[in-house]
């Protein structure tokens, strides 16, 4: 994973998130409406821009994966006059040191925020800056070490109509003597742009909100190649593994069965198709303790939705970001803890996954298998505390939020435990026990 951190100012609820680590696993913590989504949505502005080549050098705020609404409705208590900055740190294949990459966007109502600064920065590199001109529609220009190179023409570079990323090309004769300085600045622009492009490219994700399953499918051909939040083509991928030729058939199918069974004990079966003429397919699911059968749109609901979480976390490449809100949504607690397991795998075959939950049995299950790892005896899995980022968001005074890492020790243990989190349900058994015993009393 290049993306080793992020930090977002005047996004959202954030006044100044403070430095968000990014590890193989992420898990985002808080109460309701604190602005765990927020970290998420950054990322997914990202992806829908540079899914969407006509902004240019502008956020999409009207994608499909975060209708985010204007500009008011991203910036920090609607105070229009801000900017806002996603700040992102980067570790390079190449490079030992890592790289600082900023973007700075202002309202440009009624257009898409548009970028008016691209910073990048890394320890014995001049700072690379792309920033715009005088006036608010004014022209960009390169700045390299705090000199001013000129615009576009001039320094050699350009935002192409359709893309939201510039290319910087080689420093020009006329700029001056040639600079070796300047020369490796250029080059760690491009190399940084480049890389995040891919990164960010490889995303996929899967939202709070995910489509229920249906009685029949039409398969309409070869999958898309987009982020399906709502896992709307989850089935068409099981399809198209199923009906694919060559050795690697069915490996997606024995996959999501082999978690599918951990977290809802069932089973895919066979994919049955329902006419000769027609590519129209019946998903069945078998019961594992019962042996009986159903179609998926009459299993519990809860593995409906667990379902695209599971074949979207397998469908990400090696190395990609798997991005998931609430995937405990409708299990019960042993299939959150199957959950889990899920997402500890994810990571340990190297994606990398940032959560949003609520659940405390995610949290506990990590913790068990951190602690299992170190135990000989019972070693299970490969996982260690720096594989694992643990993120509590909180609001503060003003309705302004932010994000504290928590610190894991060997054995599982949150260093720094936050006042009230998690505690509602030891603080409600203590409420019980209190009140039992003053029934006891004799009057």
């Amino acid at each position: 994973m290049l993306l080793t951190s992020l930090r977002l100012i005047k996004f959202k609820c954030f006044d100044d998130s403070g430095d968000v680590p990014l590890a193989p696993l992420t898990l985002i913590f808080g109460r309701n409406n604190t602005g765990k989504s927020s970290i998420l949505q950054s990322l997914l502005l990202l992806r829908q821009t540079l899914d969407s080549p006509e902004y240019g050098p502008r956020l999409n705020l009207r994608g499909p994966l975060y209708p985010a609404g204007t500009y008011s409705d991203i910036v920090h208590q609607h105070l229009t006059k801000q900017h806002v900055e996603m700040r992102f740190r980067l570790n390079l294949p190449r490079r030992s040191d890592p790289v600082e990459l900023e973007f700075k966007f202002c309202s440009d109502e009624p257009q898409s925020p548009r970028l008016i600064r691209l910073k990048i920065a890394s320890q014995g590199v001049m700072t690379l800056q792309i920033r715009r001109g005088v006036g608010k529609g004014g022209p960009y220009e390169l700045v390299i070490g705090g000199k001013k190179l000129g615009g576009e023409k001039e320094a050699n570079f350009r935002f192409p109509v359709d893309r939201l990323l510039p290319l910087i090309g080689h420093e020009p004769p006329h700029v001056g003597r040639p600079s070796e300085s300047r020369k490796q600045s250029r080059d760690l622009g491009r190399e940084v742009l480049e890389e995040l492009e891919a990164e960010i490219g490889n995303l996929r994700a899967v939202g709070a909100f995910r489509q229920q399953p249906s009685r029949r499918y039409e398969y309409q051909g070869r999958m898309p190649d987009v982020v399906d939040s709502i896992g709307k083509n989850v089935v068409s991928a099981i399809i198209e593994d199923s009906t694919r030729r060559g050795r690697q058939r069915g490996q997606l199918l024995k996959s999501v069965n082999r978690w599918i069974e951990q977290v809802g004990r069932v089973r895919l079966m066979p994919l049955r198709r329902i006419s000769s003429s027609a590519r129209i397919f019946e998903i069945r699911v078998r019961d594992t303790d019962s042996g009986s059968w159903a179609n998926f749109a009459d299993v519990g609901f809860g593995i409906g939705q667990a379902f695209p979480v599971l074949v979207e976390g397998l469908r990400t490449p090696p190395g990609g970001i798997f991005l998931v809100q609430e995937p405990e949504i409708h299990l019960h607690p042993d299939a959150q803890l199957a959950m889990a397991d899920f997402l500890i795998d994810l990571a340990i075959s190297g994606k990398h996954v940032l959560v949003e939950t609520h659940s405390e049995h995610i949290l506990l299950r990590v913790r068990h298998r951190i602690v299992e790892a170190k135990n000989k005896a019972r070693r299970g899995t490969r996982i260690d505390p720096k594989m694992i980022s643990i993120i509590h968001i909180d609001k503060q005074k003003k309705g302004t939020s932010r994000a504290r890492p928590l610190a894991l020790d060997e054995l599982g243990r949150v260093e720094n435990w936050p006042k009230d989190f998690m505690g509602e349900a030891t603080e409600e058994r203590m409420a019980i026990l209190e009140d039992m015993a003053t029934l006891a009393e004799p009057e």
